[in-house]
């Protein structure tokens, strides 16, 4: 297949020279010339973010499609609270009608964005990938692994461990293949699951509708075990299941499984997004946009272990930095810093652009034009976020994970 344009260079970072010099030689032209900027910069429409979102986050990616998009803002936080602790926690939370359900280890803690346990569940499997709720059903489901020791299990069971979002009860453990679970997503109450070795479609019963075959997301030759695919759930749409295999992203029709296409990718490690124009796989080695039919939109070497995010026509991929990429082209509209990153998508508003990469970053998508506002729109560093589990934008909080714990950003100090 053809790949598409070669995208032209980026335009510089937040940190490069050129803008750099521009502030240089704006403070060099006095008070006037600063008077009038200031009054550009007013003209530009930058009277502040609106609120955080609201709403739940009830799956990865704020949806079925994994689009990492919130109807909002990303207000600068004032305050944050601790809510859970976790062993190197790498699972995002999910949240609905104020509570939030954090899986770290072998235990999963409901806890309201204030600080208030609900209920703490101890498992005897470890949750190993992103969650995904149910409220009709009442419903919460924690992918998990059993944790192999010498005297086995071999092969060690991948599962959907189900709890009820009341009290933390296990209401059934379903086995969706070997080694670990990637990810779940709810849509229209049935279960999709990527294990290592299959993907599965389950109805709210637990009955299985479905199951093939996978790879899992192993590269030798890269060094890249899959110990950190942790958030690889399936991008579900009305006619298809997306799923990352080894060195391609495929198609399942949804109602039978039946496999539609695949289509290369150089190691994608990270869950499918689908976008206006179709499917956006991230991998180790190249970004590739696909039309829903499979045909292939472009393809660009923009390496990321991290999934994208998705809104209208624009796209949000973390490869070294933070990149907005044409969705049609593949093109770098711009570029902004980040010091490290890994497995954590970006979350895309309607204003800003959030990224964790220790500190916690919000970025405008719209800076204004030459003389707008500076692209980051504030950094958060007090709360050592980790680069593996991406943020959650939900009833009015950002929810970030950090090495040891679960901690919730708010816009305005507690009483």
């Amino acid at each position: 297949m053809a790949s598409g344009p070669s995208p032209s260079s980026p335009p510089p970072s937040e940190s490069s020279p050129r803008r750099s010099s521009r502030r240089a030689f704006l403070a060099g032209l006095g008070a006037v010339s600063a008077t009038a900027l200031a009054g550009c910069s007013a003209l530009d429409g930058d009277a502040g973010p609106a609120p955080f979102p609201d709403g739940d986050w009830r799956t990865y990616g704020n949806g079925a499609t994994n689009a990492n998009y919130a109807a909002g803002g990303v207000p600068e936080p004032e305050a944050h609270t601790n809510l859970a602790s976790g062993q190197w926690p790498q699972l995002p939370p999910v949240v609905h009608d104020g509570v939030v359900y954090f899986a770290a280890d072998r235990a999963v803690v409901a806890v309201t964005p204030d600080g208030n346990e609900q209920w703490t569940r101890r498992l005897d499997v470890e949750a190993c990938g992103a969650p995904a709720l149910d409220p009709e059903r009442g419903r919460l489901y924690v992918p998990t692994r059993v944790v192999p020791t010498q005297d086995g299990p071999d092969p060690a069971p991948a599962s959907v461990t189900v709890l009820s979002l009341a009290d933390g009860d296990i209401v059934a453990t379903h086995r969706v293949g070997d080694g670990r679970t990637y990810g779940v997503t709810v849509a229209d109450g049935d279960v999709y699951a990527r294990s290592a070795t299959s993907c599965v479609r389950l109805a709210p019963d637990g009955t299985e509708r479905w199951r093939r075959s996978l790879t899992p997301l192993v590269y030798d030759e890269y060094n890249l075990g899959d110990s950190s695919a942790t958030q690889i759930p399936p991008a579900v749409t009305d006619d298809g299941v997306y799923v990352p295999d080894r060195d391609a992203l495929v198609k399942f029709d949804r109602e039978t499984g039946d496999e539609q296409w695949r289509v290369p990718v150089d190691t994608p490690y990270a869950a499918a997004v689908v976008d206006d124009g179709g499917v956006v796989q991230t991998g180790w080695q190249e970004t590739v946009a696909v039309t829903r039919s499979g045909d292939v939109r472009w393809r660009r070497d923009l390496q990321s272990r991290a999934a994208a995010a998705a809104d209208g026509g624009d796209l949000y991929v973390v490869s070294g930095d933070l990149h907005e990429v044409d969705a049609e082209t593949g093109e770098t509209n711009w570029q902004a810093h980040l010091p490290s990153e890994g497995t954590a998508a970006p979350v895309v508003t309607d204003e800003s652009v959030l990224a964790v990469a220790g500190s916690v970053y919000a970025f405008r998508r719209d800076a204004g034009g030459f003389l707008g506002p500076d692209r980051r729109r504030w950094r958060v560093a007090a709360v050592n976020a980790t680069t593996h589990a991406s943020p959650v934008l939900a009833a009015g909080r950002a929810f970030v994970v950090t090495l040891s714990r679960l901690v919730a950003l708010s816009p305005e100090t507690s009483d």
